[in-house]
């Protein structure tokens, strides 16, 4: 994943953050009332002259003013997200004044809720992630308008506070009400205070005076209700002004009191049968829950002529571990349903199940679902290929992208469908060559799982349908309708993407899911939140959301319902839909306890061999401690499940965060990095650097959805050669790639040169940008050739397949050679092969083969012979007479 950014006022072209993430909207916590808390002590008096803002016609606007001590603002900028809605993007101060540099911006730049919803700001250095503030959030009602309609805040460097002056004086405001555990409350202000009242549902029940301090802690001496609304009041020392907000019960959560109270281990959601359905849902914090049954699953708000909010409603009863629950007799299957909430935080605010299997159009109503009903015929017969992960080439390809091209040449009504990618006999022609397209095409290619991008439950727009790569979750247990032929029905949905599992398991190809459990579409008002505030997301200390993940918020996944749930959905998915694994979206986010029992987990329910795998890093800051989190640095206590080798992909390409003109060993023609080498070497032998020698934990790759396509990649660097070389240096990256130890993974169209026409991140682009252009399988045969004959090498030669660095270590070895050449020779149960990498950077060479066979060469350089002459960026695969 990744996000776009943007300079201040339109004013430049893109600037893209390789590496970054795509999301839905960016949230604040519900419960968050003030910004900052104080790290500094006040200045004197400004004395200086700020800069005004260009006229804004009527509209209003912000001005964010930053200073430093060594006044210099050069590739200094902004990161600016709109609170509870859009996506981050980079901004450039456009002026300089006597206070620091400034960024004006009219509020036409975001949605026009943005002064309802207010910003997300961060400080850094542009381009990079480099001396990033923490988030800041920016709360309009906190500040003034200037005479030009800017509202004017105020940042000092490494302060990670708002202001409403230039003196930096704070305004009076909380920021750090909370429990701190399950007896202690700590309250802490910008400013001191004199006084303190802790009210219980707006009942006083306890005081403290006679002191001056912005901090102070509160004990009760009676049990905690978790239903009770909390309340701090405080009296302002300066200004003898009261305030009064809630405090947050997030620092229960984790306590030993609440697990032993709350923690439930049974069955949530709707659990039908044909004779009643019990409705069940977790929400301890919760007084009352209403259950509403609808015969439809779209809202007239979607559809106003064939819509129907008609409904039944039934007060569920709440029982232990905080569980409410409600059985209705009869068959209720294909009915549709939502919860309607009251709590301290949110009043019948109506919400989907968080385990809802099936949803309506939209996602916006759950459904009741008979899965004997959605069963294509044959599909007892279905089962996970069980396949040692270091077997396994793995395709990464999006639903739409396989038939939303006119060269697909499939049935109309079926593109950019699920029913869509398993669609048999399509072709391209062009003269008097034909080659196979779609589904015939993955298959013929020879890989033996199918990596696909979200296709859980997103929020976006069903019927009118835009793309998107889908890293907005919603619902998700739920199915998106967006590639359904019909998105209304919450069964066709399930039957069309059982018919695509089945259609690619009969061809020896497992299904991944791509799953995003770190982070919602938008925090607040969603499910998670509504039905448990605070409880699934992290916040800072400051009471604003986390957002590790970029993208506004991130989950708390080491709270134990969070960790069930994780465990819950992923165990459904595979054994409903009998898919073959799963990949994890940021899986530095979640912690390492959590990952470890999901993978054990899916090992004991469904399958030993089934696949899960991840990125090793977070998108931002999280509060989650490093040395608990599934990032690289903690490889070694991964069990079960491996993660992407980023450390072999930069030293073949220099992708992720490298400037686009940095370039590898299989990407440079004029020179070869020994540190490149090294690295390529040991990700070869299926290591990842110093981190891990576990060849089961390294997934080999060089592109994947994020950032550019591999043609792309090399076109950025400068590069201004021919196809026929970029060909080739794409062809040997992905050499390297199939014939190392560890799972292989290639982004779908490497195979035919893929071009997104330079578009580096292009998660909302149109379909034409992220189609497969399947007439370049016939322009460049001699690739999609080669991709046929490494795919078949990795998938059937045992040699490139061991489980331990023991075996590694005795059946593989490297030769020494110049920097600009890789052989290393690989034992089988059967054969033994040599395999030759020459690098870009390589300047021809002559070496001995006399005493081999030629399995195959990515190039033909003629005979092999005792005088071989040895070209740049060719692969041989070779056996000894």
């Amino acid at each position: 994943m990744k996000r776009k950014v943007l300079l201040c006022l339109a004013m430049s072209s893109l600037l893209t953050l390789g590496g970054l993430v795509s999301c839905g909207e960016e949230t604040s916590s519900s419960l968050s009332t003030t910004s900052n808390q104080p790290t500094t002590s006040v200045p004197t008096e400004f004395t200086g002259t700020l800069k005004s803002g260009p006229d804004l016609n009527g509209e209003k606007g912000i001005a964010i003013r930053y200073t430093r001590e060594d006044k210099n603002y050069a590739n200094k900028g902004l990161w600016i997200w709109e609170n509870n809605g859009g996506e981050g993007k980079e901004y450039e101060y456009t002026d300089v004044d006597d206070f620091g540099a400034v960024c004006f911006l009219p509020f036409s730049t975001w949605s026009e809720n943005v002064e309802k919803n207010g910003l997300g700001v961060i400080t850094k250095t542009l381009g990079t992630w480099d001396g990033q503030s923490k988030d800041m959030i920016v709360n309009f009602a906190n500040f003034t308008q200037d005479d030009k309609g800017y509202y004017n805040v105020f940042i000092k460097d490494g302060d990670n506070n708002l202001f409403d002056n230039p003196n930096l004086k704070y305004i009076d405001g909380f920021t750090n009400v909370r429990f701190v555990n399950a007896t202690r409350i700590i309250t802490e202000t910008t400013n001191d205070f004199t006084s303190l009242r802790l009210l219980e549902n707006g009942v006083e029940i306890g005081t403290k005076s006679g002191f001056k301090s912005n901090y102070q802690a509160f004990d009760l001496t009676s049990a905690v209700d978790p239903t009770a609304k909390y309340e701090v009041e405080v009296t302002f020392a300066e200004s003898n002004e009261t305030m009064k907000t809630m405090v947050s019960k997030r620092g229960l959560f984790s306590t030993t009191e609440f697990d032993e109270a709350y923690y439930y281990n049974g069955e949530l959601g709707a659990l039908y049968t044909k004779e009643k359905t019990t409705f069940k849902v977790w929400s301890p914090l919760s007084t009352r829950i209403i259950l509403r049954i609808y015969n439809s699953g779209t809202p007239k708000s979607v559809d106003s002529l064939n819509g129907d909010d008609s409904y039944n409603e039934y007060e569920m009863v709440k029982g232990e571990k905080g569980v409410f629950e409600y059985e209705l007799s009869g068959d209720l299957e294909g009915k549709y349903y939502t919860f309607v909430v009251t709590n301290d935080v949110y009043e019948n605010q109506e919400v989907v199940d968080p385990y809802a299997k099936s949803t309506g159009v939209n996602g916006l109503r759950g459904m009741v679902v008979d899965f004997s009903k959605t069963n294509p015929e044959g599909w007892e017969n279905v089962s996970m290929h069980s396949y040692n992960r270091t077997e396994l080439a793995v395709y990464e390809t999006h639903i739409a992208d396989v038939s939303s091209s006119s060269s697909w040449g499939g049935t109309a009504s079926k593109a950019k469908k699920y029913s869509g990618m398993y669609e048999k006999g399509t072709t391209f022609t062009s003269g008097d060559t034909t080659v196979k397209t779609g589904f015939d095409h993955i298959k013929e290619l020879g890989v033996n799982a199918v990596q696909i991008l979200p296709f859980f439950d997103q929020a976006n727009d069903e019927v009118n349908a835009s793309f998107n790569w889908g890293y907005n979750p919603l619902n998700y247990n739920s199915l998106d309708g967006v590639y359904s032929s019909n998105p209304y029905d919450g069964y066709e949905k399930i039957k069309e993407f059982k018919e695509l599992v089945k259609a690619y398991n009969e061809e020896g190809i497992n299904i991944i899911m791509d799953v995003v459990y770190n982070h919602v579409n938008g925090a607040t008002k969603s499910n998670f939140d509504v039905l448990m505030p605070e409880y699934y997301f992290r916040y800072s200390i400051d009471g604003t959301l986390s957002n590790g993940s970029g993208c506004g918020n991130e989950t708390r996944s080491e709270v134990s319902m969070m960790r069930k749930f994780i465990k819950d959905s992923t165990e459904f998915w595979a054994k409903e839909y009998k898919l073959g694994g799963f990949r994890f979206d940021l899986m530095g986010l979640h912690d390492i306890q959590t990952m470890n029992e999901v993978t054990a987990n899916l090992k004991e329910k469904i399958d030993e061999n089934i696949f899960v795998h991840g990125e090793p890093w977070a998108g931002g800051t999280t509060p989650l401690l490093s040395s608990n989190a599934a990032n690289q640095s903690n490889l070694s206590k991964f069990v079960g499940y491996g993660a992407f080798n980023d450390h072999l992909r930069d030293s073949l390409i220099k992708g992720g965060l490298s400037d686009k003109k940095d370039k590898g060993w299989a990407t440079n023609p004029t020179e070869v990095s020994e540190a490149d080498y090294a690295k390529l070497t040991s990700g070869i032998l299926g290591r990842t650097s110093s981190y891990s020698s576990d060849p089961l934990k390294s997934t080999a790759y060089v592109t994947c959805h994020d950032n550019y396509t591999l043609y792309d990649r090399i076109v950025a660097t400068g590069y201004e050669g021919s196809d026929e070389s970029i060909a080739e240096m794409a062809t040997l990256a992905n050499s390297v790639v199939f014939t190392s130890q560890g799972t292989s993974f290639m982004l779908a169209g490497e195979e035919m040169l893929r071009t997104k026409d330079g578009d580096n991140n292009s998660y909302k682009s149109s379909y034409k940008v992220n189609e497969l252009d399947y007439s370049r399988l016939i322009t460049f045969e001699k690739v999609y050739e080669n991709y046929k004959k490494l795919i078949k090498l990795k998938t059937t030669f045992d040699g490139l397949q061991y489980k331990t660095s023991e075996d590694i270590k005795n059946n593989v070895t490297l030769a020494e050679t110049a920097k600009g050449i890789i052989d290393y020779t690989v034992k089988g149960s059967n054969k033994t092969y040599r395999i030759i990498h020459a690098a870009s950077g390589l300047s021809d060479t002559t070496i001995d083969l006399s005493n081999y066979n030629l399995v195959f060469a990515t190039k033909d350089n003629g005979a092999l012979s005792s005088s071989y002459k040895l070209t740049r960026n060719t692969t041989l695969v070779l056996e000894a007479k």
